[in-house]
């Protein structure tokens, strides 16, 4: 029987003991630089930020709001048609989410792990039964008790099937092992830790939880992401913006992570800055729609309505039968003078739900100052 879905709150009363755990794994780690000289900055520092930071996000989860700032595709730079991004945060009833699945047809680049962390690898997005393959990995786990790798890959599945405090327990297994046996230090637990932390919208557990597996491997740019994703959550921009631009420098020709610093800037109204990433991002992949749709709305945000016209132009062409997209060059036009505002009223009113809703978010986004 699928576990029931649990409260936050019951959830966050077992991060102490986690946390506990954690801490006493990471003795061998330290506070210590990483071999490459670089100093990680210290989730300590952080906690001055937090408690203003944490109490922000609890009231607007209590919120049915939602920022239009932002939006991707997969983390190798694909899309296809539309997509619907909102904010930093993975908390879906608010409508928040910052990670990088692909997207399907007109459909929504919403929340969730991206493919570098998922189950895939594991036997996970085929035919086979999600149950059949966690008995697999219970069995595996009881078979190899002293395998730390065991029990957090039982702890991954746990996760992906929706069941996040048997997965929560599981990790906290994993490193009480890996820590008896001497095995080295797993950062895949830190980081699954911290998705779920995320999950329930406790940014300040993630970004701990994300910053012990970007000192145990500081060189992984994935993990700078995740790390800087649960930064930007707590309007931490700043510490995000170094964290975004260390994956970058580590993976130069990621449009994904590119794409993402840009949606940072424009949270912190760095608009010159986000369209030069943006920019950057539309060479490296020229043919994604969405990257041509979002550099657009920022330039028309930027006052520079006429340039944006050839993006919006080179969208409707790569998505030729998107009417969304033959609107949105039509509000281009019309912010540059060319056309009458009401024709784009008029060509709403041909289109359907999902198409006006995302003709308007893009709207919103080259409006907001």
């Amino acid at each position: 029987m699928k576990e029931r879905f649990p409260d936050p709150a019951e959830f966050q009363r077992l991060l102490p003991h986690i946390e506990e755990r954690l801490d006493a794994a990471l003795e061998k780690v330290g506070d210590s630089a990483p071999e490459n000289g670089e100093e990680i900055q210290s989730s300590t520092r952080y906690d001055a930020n937090f408690n203003e930071a944490a109490s922000n996000e609890a009231a607007s989860n209590d919120e049915s709001t939602s920022n239009d700032n932002l939006g991707g595709n997969d983390s190798n730079g694909n899309s296809n048609g539309n997509s619907n991004r909102n904010d930093f945060d993975q908390n879906s009833s608010n409508g928040n989410d910052f990670n990088g699945n692909n997207s399907n047809g007109n459909g929504d680049r919403q929340l969730g792990i991206a493919p570098e962390n998922g189950l895939t690898g594991l036997g996970y997005g085929g035919d086979r039964d999600t149950q059949e393959i966690l008995h697999e990995y219970r069995e595996a786990a009881r078979a190899n008790p002293d395998s730390s790798r065991h029990q957090a890959d039982l702890a991954e599945g746990y996760a992906a099937a929706d069941q996040p405090h048997k997965a929560l327990r599981q990790y906290q297994r994993a490193l009480q092992t890996q820590r008896e046996n001497g095995q080295e230090e797993m950062p895949d637990a830190h980081l699954g830790i911290g998705d779920l932390c995320r999950t329930f919208a406790l940014s300040a557990a993630a970004v701990r939880s994300y910053e012990r597996a970007v000192r145990l491997r500081p060189e992984r740019s994935f993990y700078r992401w995740k790390l800087a994703v649960a930064l930007a959550a707590m309007g931490l921009y700043e510490q995000s913006v170094a964290q975004m631009s260390k994956a970058i420098e580590l993976a130069p020709r990621d449009t994904y992570y590119r794409f993402q610093l840009a949606d940072v800037y424009l949270l912190m109204q760095r608009d010159d800055d986000a369209i030069r990433e943006l920019q950057r991002v539309v060479e490296l992949a020229p043919r994604d729609d969405y990257y041509r749709l979002r550099l657009g709305a920022a330039l028309i945000r930027n006052g520079r309505a006429r340039e944006s016209i050839a993006h919006f132009e080179r969208a409707w062409e790569l998505q030729p039968q998107n009417a969304s997209y033959r609107t949105l060059l039509r509000y281009a036009l019309t912010r540059n003078g060319q056309e009458p505002a009401i024709s784009v009223d008029i060509d709403i009113l041909d289109l359907g739900s999902y198409d006006e809703d995302f003709v308007r978010r893009i709207q919103r986004m080259a409006e907001e100052t």
